[in-house]
This record gives structure tokens, C-alpha cells and sequence, in this order.
């Protein structure tokens, strides 16, 4: 609410509303008894003056007409009740509300369910287990994060995989998805239950013993919820890991838990007819958990029809259901939160007809927050089958970890009044600002406050109606000329804590093993291990079988000697292991084609389109050694890959040029065992990877160099002198905490003025017709010259997008995308390492090989680096200095930028001085520029491709049960101060529905606001206060009187409708509105800082932050009677504002023997509204 909304709204007397309001309730023709029977009454003296004379009141003619007016009175009462009740804003049955908002296309909101997750806090089964250690975990309690156990993980995963199926124990889940950016995954248990898998419990929650089910719970749309009940299905449960280790309240098994009881009915219906309505009788069914399902003739549910929310815009007949879903339904509200299910007109959906069942669940109808402390020792017990088929039970203790606060009492009938109109007015979408201030609120009935505030404007995506204008998101398919591709070394650094050794086994398998699988330590890998190179072998393939996608056979030398190859031979062969990278190139006079065959080359002419030279492939396996075939009759070397051979007859075969050796992305027993060791005894240890075992090997700190550059020269050095600085990771500890600093390479492409690059990495796009993830791309078109050359290249080089490109500040810069090799079979091998050093060059020719960047600094004064050609006059690129001393200093360009490459410096030079002078506002990486692309995005059929969200909305929500929790302990009715709910509960308990409504190029950012209570004991100190009231002497009052009223003024000015978000309190409009209702009692009214070093005046005026909303903190304490307004009333010393008028400040010298009064009071006289104070909602006044 504006300030002028509420000065208009607290202070004016009469303001047209209030004019208005007097007209509209004046009775210009009443029906009540005494003007009824005075209207009979006259006419009859008027109209029949000699039939009926005799009024006097015994006479019978006036008791008939005293009935009549009676009678009159009471029809016109409830004509004007019913009539009342046609209208939304003056309905007071709640059914009328409710009928009425329909008409609007408005579902009241019922009772909201409190629903969470609870977390398994321990586990034991009858069956017996042995765990690693021989020991028999039947009977016995594992508990989660056990820290007297340190196997505890393993028992507990045994035992929980015990009760499940053999092809769904943990790591092999039903369903995965992320959820709030933590990754989740269902697993069922093999269970044996027959009935719907719910378990009851009951809690003490606020004094009051309330039901509550444990159900079986699901991952979808990125949310995690109720499965629909289905008899007969195995209960669910969920597994998350945020990453912070086994103590943390989000890693863990957790299962969904609801407050109510879920209850069923059936109905049949044999003649169907359009728009149906079945009505359930059930009350206080809540607003969200309603199931159908269409039975057979035995009564088995057999499909589950969809919901479909009755809203505007949205409805049974018209929705965002795919044209293929026809059996929908939608619910409508009833009085005390019973429904109605209502059908489709057969022609948007089918006609109902047949048997049916209907779940819902009842809840409490009330708002209450659940503590953890209130939710604990949850048991429950599952019988299931074992892997053996015999009959055992598993008991689960249950505890929660956060506090729950959704539930919601049924939508009021005030907030029905105010919603619908409202959500009529945004049309259940979010576009304008007013829509983002009006909508959430019609989304919950929790929420009772919110402010949107649009923080910034990215302007419209150039790709917003690419292809389609109707609204078919397409993907997008771009080329440019303007690309850029270089590789950039560095390292990242990521931090961990420990408590126990199981902390760091987390943080191993959740941390460290995960980094063994990042891009950029594998392209490190592949630039920075010397390469196995095999050409003096001259290893030919000799093809045995192929396949689609796979070649098998043996190696041979120019003799047609097998090669031994694997851990058999102590040559280079020997890493011709699976999971190894083998370059084949063409023999000489020969060359690759697609088709998996090689061709002669043309004498004089350069190769032909899709022509090759060389080809990547990897090991799939080996059958001993090398030599001997498959019992099928394959060869005993097989490739994942056709490699090209000649025709029958033709002595040509490809030769292996060199060999990558297997890269390695787990870490075995051993060195974990050694991590361990080390990092519990706070040590500083690196890993490096030893490519002859293909294993990963521990550098202890005497051995460890961590400052040099990384090399391979004292790789494995024992001698305890800190020389091996082979480490490609490396674990540093300030005594607390851990830091993982991770060698890699990452490879950028980037578009500087023609394309501007989108990448979501938490979208997935999945084509079922190849059963294969869909990948974007960049493509360097063939049309581009092969380095020294003007010849093209044969074939376009496909680089795989990997993630976007984020700048210092940590925002995506989308004129630029991180891309890497692509492996198109994701088996975690790219299809050609090489095609970097294939499309920029050796380093035979450096000038045109690296990609320059200027230095410059952002709207936001961060210096940031931006690409600039190295063609032009002003940038060069020499191989030395002296390149330029010869070619004469005189004929560049005064501030021409030099880039040495021999001592990679950047050097400018000065025409007047002529001299070279060195710059740090320039830097190169190893590239090319000037290339031709394709930009290839393959958009999700939900999501529209949006280089970035055209619009960031902070919405602020204050939430029913805070509000209500803080008033409590305001009242003393609660002994500890409730806290905000955090963001991400906001996300998760509204986000979902408000992203159903909010633009699509929009993203929400949800805070939680906060009261600032003012003046009394609660407030802080700095803002707490004493009002100073001097009363009317005129009016006899008592003190006690004056005070609650005070009090409860201020209550009413401080109401909520009365104040938004960020607002400055004056005290001028407090002083005025106080005066104005309590008038003529008391005659001024001053606020006097409590805190000694305050000055008077320092309340005036306090401001809000843009996440706080005031509230009244003072009592009738905080009230305080004087007889007049002096010093020593006051208490006040010092130099005391007055009036501010014309930027000119008037202030007296107040001291405790003064006895003049301040003009800082509020003053009534006859009931007029007068103040004089020292600040108003515009100028003046103090600060807080």
C-alpha cells in the first residue's frame, strides 16, 4: 500500500469514499414495521376516510394492520438478505461465496495438508546378512551416520537392499530427476502388502494429537510428492545427496509424509451425459490430494484419470493437457471443503461411464507449524520378500529434519471476495506487474502478503518466435563466421569439512570421484600424458568380423606376424586394453571413407569431401592376448568401431600411430584406504594417475611439489625431496578445512558480434526414436581452410557443448559456450582428441595460431576480457622480438599491440620513444579465429530457447503461519521468536504452481520477509520508545482507558492492509491518526526513545528494508500519562528539532528545569485533527 493509500485510508475524515459510503447507505425508502404501518395508516385516512376511523390502538382494524406491517417487515428483511447475497462483495453464506467465484472462474481454495519428508534415521531387518566383517545384521539397528560404527554405510545399504528387488538395490533406481538442484532417486521396496501403502501415525503437533500417513513416495516435474494410491503397489521411498556428506538433513533415504487420512468411495454411472457432476459428501476434504480411477468388472482400478485444476483459463473443457489425454476430470469446491467431480462435454474428453473409485484424503482444516523435536520416533514396519523368496520384515525409524509450516486452514470467505476478482483480472497468468502482485496470492491461502519487484530487463530473446509464432517450441539451428575457438589451463578448487572417517568416505565417493569425471581434467589428461606412439611397430589391423559400430581382429607386423598384445607384451601393445584410445591412420596411398572402407588416393588432387586420413577408436575387448579368436568366431582384439579396410586381394591394412592409454574414473580400494588415512591426520597429500597400472597413486607430502608447473619427469619420485609434481589433484588443509585444487583444460568457442549461445545442463533432451540423449553442438564447417593451407577441410569437426561460459563475476557471458570433444556413444571416450590440434595447427606456424583478448572493465567496474582480431593494423603477432626490430620500428602504427609468442608477452609500441613497452592488458590462448559454424540447440518440447530470462522478479511473501507465529510471541503466548521461512521452502511450496502461471522468459526469485517490531520490549533497542500522552482535562478518563486505546490504535494503524514491504514509518501520520480517534480524550502525544544516547526526534522517522514490514511491539507499558509536554516529562536534554520548513531547521535548547513546551506533540482541540511534529511522509525529521 502507497503512503497516500494509507494517510487517505487512516487520517482523512471525509474523503469521497466516506461521502459516498453516507449516500449509499442512506434509506430513502425504508419497510420497517413503524413506516410500514404509518404508510397503511395514512392511506387509509386518505382513501377511505368515512370507512375506517377508528385508530385507536385497542381497536381491531389496527391489530391487523400492526400483523400486516409485521409480516411486510419480515419479507422485505429477507428480500434484501437474498438480494445481498447475488453479489459477491455483500455474500455472506458461504455457499453463495462459493457459487459466486465460479462464476469468476475462481475454485475457492480448500484446507492445505502439512506435508514433508521424514528422513530414515535407522533400519534392521529379521533376515540374516552378513556384512564384510562376518558379522550377522539380522535384529540388529543400524543407525545412519553412526559415528561409534565405522560400517556403518555398508550395513545399512546391505540391509536396505535386502528388502529390495534384485534389479532396483540402491544405485540402480526406478527414476532419477534433481530436485531444488539436489539429485534424487526412487527406489520400491519388494514388498508384500496387498493394500494401498500408506502408514498411519499420530503426533502431538501444538498441544493436539493429529493424524498423519507415511506414503509411498515419487519423483516428477522436478518435485518430490505422493505416489496416487494403488492397491497392491510396493511402497517407494527417495535417496538424495546435496553433496555436503552423510550429516547433512538432505542427504539420505527420506519418504513423503501428509497430514490427514486418505479415505474412498465408488460410484457407477451408466448414462452418461455432459459436464456430469458427482458429488462427495466427505468434509474437509484438502485442496490437493484427490485420485479417480476408472475400474473394471472385477472392481481393480485400471486407469488413472488426469485432474484438471478448475481455474481461469484452465478448465474441463479448455486446458494445457496434451489433445491425446481424454480422460480428465476437475474438481470443484463445496461448502465446508466437500467436493464435486465434474466431467467433460464428450467432445474435449471422454463421457464418464462404467465404475469408479475416488481417493481423498481428509485433513485437519487448521494452520500449525511442525518442530522437529515434535516428529520423532516415527516407526514402521514393511514385510517383504528376500532375495531367497522367504518372508521378512524390515522396521524403519522415521525423524524429521526441517520445519514444516504449509498447512492452511480453508480460504475465508473475505479472501475469496478478494482473490477472485483479482485472479479474474490476471487471467491466471503472470505478465504485468500488477499480475506478479496479485496472482501468488490466489495460489495459497498461506501466503497473505506479496510485492514483486522486476530487478532487471535482459530485453527480448532473438529467439522468441525463431520458427514458430503460434507458441511450438522449435529448436534452433544457427551459422555464423565471426567464431572463435581457443583452450584456456586452469585449475578449480572446491572445499570440504569432515567430522568422522565415514564423512570422508562421503566425500570421496561424492566429491572426489565425481572430479575424476569432469571434462577438463580428461582433456588434461590427453595434452598433458606423453602419447604411446607405435608407428615403429608398424602394428596393421587385420579385420576379422564387423558389425554395426564394431570391428574385431588381431594386429600384425609387415611379416604377418601376430602381435601379442595387453599385459602379455612389455611393448608400447601393451596398453591395447579396454577402455584405451587407438589412432589407425590410412597406409600410404590410401585414405578412410565413411562407409567403413579405405580408397586410393588421386594422384594430384587433394581429397575429396569425407575423406580421412586418420581415425579415433577404443578398445572394447581383448581376448587374452591378442592373438587368439572369440569362441563366436570374432578376432580377438574388438574396437567399438568400424575401423576401414581395403577390398579382398589388396595388401593394404591401417596402422596403429599411437595409443592413449585407459583413463581411470574410479579409485580403488587401496588408495581410498590411504586417503582416508591421510586426510583424517589432516595431511597434505596429491593423487597422481599412473598410466602403466592405470591406476591412481598417492603423493605424500615429502614428495609432493606443489608449486611447480605440472611434468612427468620425477613422476613417482620416492626420494622424500618434494620433486614428483605429477599430481593432478591436490588435497590442501589449513587444519579445518580441505581444499581439492584440480588441474584442467577446458576448450571455449565463442561468437563476438552474430550468434549468442543458450545451454541449460540440467535439461536433457531425449530422442525415443535413437534412445539417445540429444546434444548441442558447435560444427566447423569443412568450408574452412586446413592450417598453411587454402585447401578446406574434408570433413566438419562436431564439438560437443558442455556447459555455458561464466565470466569473473560469475554471470554467463553468452557470446561464449565451454565445449569439448564429442562422444557420441556416452561411454565417457571422445570420438577424436585430436581434432583441436587437426583444425588449429602445429606449432610449425604460431602467428596465426592463438586468439587474442583486450582487457577492458564493466558496467559493474570488473575488469573482464574481450576478444579482439589480431588482423588488424594495431595487432600483431610475432614469433620474437627481434622479428620486429628487423622489420623496422618504424613502419608500424604508433600503439600497434605486439604478442611475442617465444615469451608470450604483449608489447606496445611508443612512436615517439620508439620503444617497445610492456602491457598487461592483453592476454592469448593457444586458438583460431575467423571460423564458419553452426550453432546447433535441440530445444525441450516444454521449454522455448531463451538465451537468458528476459526479466528477474523478486517477489517478497510474508506467510499466514509466520504472521500468526510472531503475533503469539508478540502476545507472550510463545516463548521463542519464530523465524522466516527460507527461500528455498518458498520455492518449494509455491513455486511449483506459480511457475505454472509466470511468463516463461521470467525467473522468480522468492524472499522471505521479516517484521520490524517498533517500540516496545521486542523491538530493538534502538527502536524502542515510550508514548507520552497528556490528556484533556476537560474530559474525565481514566489512565488505564487512555493507555488501551492508545495501544490499540496504533494496532489498527499498523494493520497489514495498512503497510507493504520497504515502507518509512513517520510519526507524524501515527501522532495524527491517534489524535483523530481518540479525540477529545486526550490533547497531545509525543514518542520518547528509551535508549539513553537517543535524541528526541529520533523515532520520527524509520525505514524498512525492502524484506521487512512493520509491526506494533508496544503495550499499554510502553503508554505513559503526563501532564504536560516539558523537558522534564520528556526527559529530554539537548538540542531538540521543532519545525523544518524551506530546508531551514528551527529546534529549542531543552533541559530538565525548562519548563516551555515542544511543538514536537500532537494537539486536539474540539475534536479537530491537528499535528504539528517534526517529520511528515515527505521531508523532515530523523533517519533510522
Amino acid at each position: 500500500m502507497s503512503s497516500t493509500d494509507r494517510q487517505n485510508k487512516l487520517l482523512i475524515s471525509e474523503d469521497w469514499k466516506r461521502v459516498y459510503q453516507s449516500f449509499k447507505n442512506a434509506d430513502f425508502q425504508s419497510y420497517d414495521f413503524d413506516n410500514l404501518r404509518r404508510t397503511m395508516i395514512n392511506y387509509l385516512r386518505k382513501n377511505y376516510p368515512e370507512d375506517f376511523n377508528d385508530y385507536i390502538e385497542s381497536s381491531e382494524y389496527l391489530a391487523l394492520i400492526d400483523l400486516i406491517a409485521y409480516l411486510g417487515q419480515n419479507l422485505a428483511f429477507r428480500t434484501d438478505l437474498n438480494a445481498r447475497e447475488n453479489f459477491l462483495e455483500l455474500a455472506e453464506r458461504r455457499e453463495s461465496v462459493i457459487r459466486l467465484a465460479r462464476l469468476l472462474s475462481y475454485n475457492p481454495k480448500r484446507n492445505q495438508s502439512a506435508n514433508g519428508l521424514l528422513k530414515m534415521e535407522s533400519i534392521s531387518t529379521s533376515e540374516d546378512i552378513i556384512d564384510s566383517n562376518g558379522n550377522n545384521l539380522a535384529g540388529q539397528t543400524i543407525v545412519w551416520n553412526d559415528v561409534s560404527n565405522q560400517d556403518w554405510y555398508e550395513q545399512f545399504i546391505k540391509v536396505l537392499n535386502s528388502a529390495l528387488p534384485a534389479n532396483g538395490v540402491i544405485g540402480r533406481p526406478v527414476k532419477k530427476d534433481t530436485v531444488n538442484g539436489i539429485s534424487a532417486e526412487q527406489y520400491r521396496f519388494n514388498a508384500l502388502n496387498t493394500d494401498v501403502p500408506n502408514f498411519g501415525f499420530t503426533k502431538n503437533i501444538s498441544g493436539r494429537g493429529t493424524l498423519f500417513e507415511l506414503v509411498s513416495t515419487n519423483i516428477e516435474s522436478n518435485e518430490i510428492l505422493e505416489e496416487a494410491p494403488l492397491p497392491g503397489n510396493n511402497f517407494a521411498f527417495v535417496y538424495q545427496d546435496d553433496g555436503q556428506g552423510a550429516g547433512s538433513n538432505n542427504t539420505g533415504f527420506f519418504s513423503h509424509f501428509r497430514q490427514g487420512s486418505l479415505d474412498q468411495g465408488t460410484f457407477s454411472i451408466s448414462t452418461p451425459s455432459t459436464n456430469q457432476s458427482v458429488n462427495l459428501d466427505a468434509i474437509n476434504v484438502n485442496d490437493s490430494d484427490v485420485w479417480l480411477y476408472k475400474l473394471d468388472t472385477t472392481g481393480n482400478e485400471t486407469e488413472l484419470w488426469s485432474k484438471v485444476n478448475s481455474v481461469e483459463g484452465n478448465n474441463i473443457v479448455y486446458n494445457s493437457l496434451s489433445k491425446n489425454i481424454r480422460n480428465v476430470y476437475s474438481v470443484l469446491t463445496r461448502v465446508q471443503d466437500r467436493i464435486s467431480l465434474i466431467f467433460s462435454d464428450g467432445v474435449f474428453g471422454t463421457l464418464p461411464k462404467g465404475n469408479f473409485k475416488v481417493y481423498y484424503r481428509a485433513s485437519d482444516n487448521r494452520s500449525f507449524v511442525i518442530s522437529p523435536d515434535e516428529m520423532t520416533n516415527i516407526n514402521i514396519t514393511i514385510p517383504y520378500f528376500s532375495k531367497t523368496g522367504t518372508e521378512e520384515t524390515l522396521t524403519i525409524e522415521y525423524e524429521l529434519k526441517y520445519t514444516v509450516d504449509n498447512s492452511a486452514e480453508s480460504e475465508s470467505n473475505d479472501s475469496i471476495k478478494s482473490n477472485a476478482p483479482s485472479t479474474y483480472y490476471t487471467q491466471n497468468r503472470m505478465i504485468t506487474g500488477e499480475d506478479y502482485n496479485v496472482a501468488p496470492l490466489s495460489v495459497s491461502q498461506e501466503i497473505v502478503k506479496v510485492k514483486a519487484v522486476n530487478r532487471t530487463s535482459s530485453g527480448i530473446s532473438r529467439y522468441f518466435d525463431l520458427l514458430d509464432a503460434t507458441g511450438k517450441y522449435s529448436k534452433t539451428n544457427l551459422y555464423g563466421k565471426d567464431g572463435a575457438i581457443y583452450t584456456q589451463y586452469l585449475d578449480s578448487k572446491v572445499n570440504f569439512t569432515f567430522t568422522t572417517r565415514n564423512d570422508i568416505q562421503g566425500t570421496i565417493s561424492t566429491t572426489v570421484e565425481p572430479l575424476l569425471l569432469d571434462p577438463s581434467l580428461r582433456n588434461f589428461y590427453y595434452t598433458k600424458f606423453p602419447l604411446q606412439v607405435v608407428t615403429d611397430l608398424n602394428a596393421q589391423f587385420v579385420q576379422v568380423t564387423k558389425d554395426q559400430n564394431i570391428s574385431t581382429g588381431y594386429l600384425m607386423d609387415l611379416q604377418g606376424v601376430k602381435y601379442t598384445v595387453s599385459t602379455f607384451t612389455g611393448s608400447t601393445l601393451k596398453y591395447i586394453q579396454p577402455g584405451a584410445m587407438v589412432k589407425f591412420v590410412s597406409p600410404e596411398g590410401y585414405h578412410f571413407m565413411p562407409n567403413g572402407t579405405l580408397m586410393l588416393d588421386e594422384v594430384g588432387k587433394p581429397l575429396h569431401s569425407g575423406a580421412t586420413k586418420y581415425m579415433w577408436t577404443k578398445v572394447a575387448a581383448v581376448n587374452g592376448n591378442g592373438k587368439t579368436n572369440y569362441a563366436d568366431g570374432r578376432g580377438p582384439i574388438v574396437f567399438n568401431d568400424v575401423v576401414p579396410t581395403a577390398p579382398a586381394g589388396t595388401n593394404a591394412y591401417p596402422v596403429i600411430e599411437r595409443i592413449i592409454p585407459k583413463f581411470a574414473t574410479l579409485l580403488d580400494t587401496d588408495i581410498q584406504t590411504q586417503m582416508i588415512d591421510q586426510i583424517f591426520q589432516y595431511k597434505t597429500f596429491g593423487l597422481r594417475y599412473s598410466v602403466s597400472e592405470n591406476l591412481w597413486r598417492l603423493i605424500t607430502e615429502s614428495n609432493l611439489d606443489k608449486t611447480s608447473a605440472f611434468g612427468m619427469g620425477k613422476t613417482g619420485d620416492t626420494s622424500n625431496q618434494q620433486l614428483d609434481n605429477s599430481w593432478m589433484l591436490l588435497f590442501n588443509t589449513d587444519g579445518e578445512t580441505y581444499t581439492i585444487t584440480t588441474h584442467g583444460q577446458r576448450y571455449v568457442f565463442e561468437s563476438d558480434k552474430e550468434i549468442r549461445f543458450y545451454f541449460d545442463s540440467s535439461d536433457k533432451v531425449f530422442d525415443p526414436q535413437t534412445n539417445k540423449i540429444v546434444k548441442d553442438k558447435i560444427r566447423i564447417m569443412s568450408i574452412n581452410t586446413q592450417p598453411g593451407s587454402t585447401q578446406p577441410f574434408t570433413v566438419p569437426f562436431d564439438w560437443e557443448i558442455l556447459q555455458e561460459y561464466r565470466d569473473a563475476e560469475g554471470y554467463v557471458d553468452s557470446k561464449k559456450i565451454q565445449i569439448g570433444f564429442f562422444d557420441s556413444d556416452d561411454d565417457g571416450v571422445v570420438d577424436d582428441p585430436d581434432m583441436f590440434t587437426q583444425y588449429v595447427g602445429t606449432p610449425m606456424n604460431l602467428v596465426d595460431k592463438f586468439v587474442i583478448q583486450q582487457k577492458y572493465t564493466n558496467y559493474d567496474g570488473i575488469d573482464d576480457y574481450k576478444f579482439v582480431s589480431w588482423r588488424t593494423a594495431t595487432t600483431k603477432i610475432v614469433a620474437t622480438e627481434n622479428d620486429i626490430i628487423q622489420a623496422g620500428l618504424s613502419s608500424y602504427i604508433d600503439g600497434t599491440v605486439f604478442y611475442i609468442v617465444d615469451v608470450g608477452l604483449f608489447k606496445v609500441y611508443n612512436e615517439e620513444a620508439e620503444t617497445l613497452t610492456l602491457t598487461v592488458d592483453y592476454r592469448a590462448y593457444p586458438g583460431r579465429d575467423n571460423i564458419i559454424f553452426q550453432y546447433e540447440h535441440a530445444a525441450d518440447e516444454s521449454n522455448r530457447i531463451d538465451p537468458s530470462s528476459s526479466n528477474i522478479i523478486d517477489v517478497y511473501m510474508l506467510t499466514r503461519s509466520y504472521d500468526t507465529l510472531y503475533r503469539q510471541w508478540l502476545q507472550g503466548a510463545i516463548p521463542l521468536k519464530p523465524i522466516t521461512p527460507t527461500s528455498d521452502s518458498l520455492f518449494t511450496n509455491y513455486g511449483s504452481e506459480i511457475n505454472k502461471i509466470k511468463s516463461i522468459s521470467d525467473d522468480v526469485i522468492y524472499h522471505p520477509v521479516k517484521y520490524k517490531p517498533l517500540f516496545g520490549t521486542s523491538a530493538n533497542t534502538d527502536l524502542q520508545a515510550t508514548f507520552k500522552i497528556v490528556k484533556n482535562v476537560d474530559k474525565v478518563v481514566n489512565d488505564n482507558e487512555v493507555k488501551a486505546n492508545v495501544v490499540s490504535a496504533i494496532n489498527r494503524f499498523f494493520a497489514l492492509e495498512n503497510w507493504d514491504f520497504g515502507e518509512t514509518f513517520y510519526f507524524s501520520e501515527l501522532s495524527t491518526y491517534i489524535m483523530n480517534e481518540l479525540a477529545p480524550n486526550i490533547s497531545s502525544i509525543v514518542i520518547v526513545p528509551n535508549k539513553t544516547d537517543s535524541a528526541f526526534g529520533s523515532l520520527f522517522e524509520i525505514k524498512a528494508e525492502a524484506d521487512e514490514i512493520f509491526i506494533n511491539g508496544s503495550t499499554v507499558a510502553d503508554v505513559e500519562i503526563i501532564s504536560a509536554v516539558t523537558a522534564s516529562k520528556l526527559k529530554a536534554t539537548g538540542a531538540v528539532v521543532t519545525e523544518i520548513q524551506d530546508n531551514t531547521v528551527s529546534s529549542v535548547e531543552l533541559s530538565s528545569s525548562s519548563s516551555s513546551s515542544s511543538s514536537n506533540s500532537s494537539s486536539s482541540s474540539s475534536g479537530s485533527s491537528s499535528s504539528s511534529s517534526s517529520s511528515s511522509s515527505s521531508n523532515g525529521g530523523y533517519s533510522y
